[in-house]
């Protein structure tokens, strides 16, 4: 006779429709493990394309002819630094700097503080200009001219109001000396022609300074600083510049001085020896077979097959990682010609290893920099007409990686196969979800009919047992 729970059913429906769901639910797990795989191979193709992408960087860093002819300028001196870029010929410059370039600075007396008024000031730029002895003001043709129009107020505010006026061509300042408070104006731009004369009027009429004008005693306005050029001897030829940053002097070579004679000493002097710098195109070149490697390394990881574990990586076998795999190493063993005497990566150093992977013979590579014939710029730029390395390799990767390539492909159909599982295990669900309420309404009813003959067996056993023994005998 079946036994009565302590729940007063004769069934227990929950282990009797557990036990059974699992056995139903089997091929929703069979799903979920399909579905992770197929995510997992999702994922393992964003790696190759983060691995990918990052080679394209790399690459595209190549594509330079001037990281190729990259020259260094070295300094040995005082009185500039100096820098060099792939126009620069190698060679060595006597350089003999006499003075730098700077700006003009006026302020007001020492003695005591200006109170501004309304009023207006205008700025007129020009030259300073001396002829048998005597200085003059020479403005610009046409005027180069800017006037401000103050309304009134404190000295604060008269900067304030200069400061924020960009076409002014000037920027003040509040300097206090201990015993009053100066203002100084200054101008934006170094050089001779940027001389500025001030014509105050009304409440500023104080402000008036004329840059030419001998200094007297009892001036309103006194000069801090002259605007002047640099002055300075290339290889014995005198320069003059309106700035301390020369670039047009030397070609591709950019000058920048930065201090001029004091005490006795009329110049400064120094060389700058340009030569041709590879540590450039070295560092782009080794960063570029990093890239390769860890692509290499990527896919390998990815596609392995353990032997002794009987264990398969997620893309074991796959034909796109298989593609992208011989793809790339066909496109690094590719030739050119037009270029130079190097027509391959092999010729300048750069060759496979037996596990695959890229790596740089130096001493191959700076022989081949320093040999012009090799041209190994253009092997890797290319020219105007044929295009080199860095762009075939690119467009090769682009390929690869652009949202029309192989792995967009193949990422799309594995997106498609993904939707697909989920529709599956979607309906699969709704069904065991009704198979469930159906198991547990048939065994309710089970329950119910073997509770109802459990009573009457109980009801006959009490019968049976009140009968009299005679009867029962």
């Amino acid at each position: 006779m079946a036994a009565i729970t302590s729940s007063g059913s004769i069934l227990d429906i929950d282990s009797l429709v557990k036990g059974l769901m699992s056995v139903e639910s089997r091929p929703l797990s069979l799903l979920a493990t399909k579905e992770a795989s197929y995510q997992a191979k999702l994922s393992a193709f964003g790696q190759i394309k983060s691995a990918l992408t990052s080679l394209q960087t790399a690459t595209t860093a190549l594509n330079s002819t001037d990281k190729f002819a990259a020259t260094k300028a070295t300094v040995a001196g005082d009185g500039f630094t100096a820098t060099s870029d792939a126009k620069a010929a190698a060679g060595s410059y006597s350089i003999d700097v006499t003075q730098m370039a700077k700006i003009q600075r006026v302020s007001t007396a020492t003695s005591s503080t200006f109170v501004p008024a309304a009023g207006k000031m205008t700025i007129e730029y020009g030259t300073v200009k001396t002829t048998d002895g005597t200085k003059s003001f020479a403005s610009d043709s046409p005027p180069r001219t800017a006037t401000l129009d103050f309304e009134g107020g404190t000295l604060e505010q008269l900067r304030d109001a200069i400061n924020k006026d960009t076409t002014l061509g000037l920027k003040a300042s509040i300097v206090n000396n201990g015993t009053t408070s100066q203002l100084v104006l200054s101008g934006t731009k170094t050089g001779a022609n940027m001389a500025f004369k001030l014509t105050g009027e009304s409440g500023l009429a104080d402000l008036s300074f004329d840059p030419s004008a001998t200094a007297a005693a009892g001036d309103k306005m006194y000069s801090v600083q002259a605007a002047q050029d640099a002055l300075l001897k290339v290889d014995g030829i005198s320069v003059t510049r309106s700035s301390n940053t020369i670039s047009d002097v030397i070609d591709g070579v950019t000058l920048t001085l930065n201090k001029e004679p004091s005490g006795t000493a009329t110049s400064l002097s120094g060389t700058v020896t340009v030569a041709a710098d590879q540590s450039a195109a070295k560092t782009a070149v080794d960063a570029f077979v990093k890239a390769y490697n860890e692509v290499q390394s990527t896919l390998k990881s990815l596609t392995a097959y353990n032997t002794e574990t009987d264990t398969a990586a997620t893309l074991t076998g796959d034909a796109t990682a298989r593609s992208i795999q011989g793809q790339l190493r066909s496109a690094l063993a590719q030739s050119f010609s037009g270029l130079g005497n190097a027509s391959s990566l092999s010729q300048i150093g750069i060759t496979f290893a037996k596990d695959g992977t890229l790596s740089v013979d130096s001493t191959k590579f700076n022989k081949a920099m320093s040999d012009p014939a090799m041209n190994v710029g253009a092997l890797f730029a290319g020219t105007d007409k044929i295009d080199g390395f860095a762009d075939v390799f690119s467009k090769k990767l682009s390929s690869m990686i652009d949202s029309g390539g192989v792995i967009a492909s193949r990422t799309d159909g594995i997106n498609s196969t993904i939707k697909s599982i989920t529709k599956q295990y979607d309906a699969m669900e709704t069904r065991l979800e009704a198979m469930e309420a159906r198991y547990r309404s048939q065994f309710s009813s089970l329950d119910t009919l073997l509770s109802g003959m459990s009573q009457t067996s109980t009801y006959l056993s009490q019968q049976l047992a009140n009968l009299p023994s005679t009867s029962r005998k």
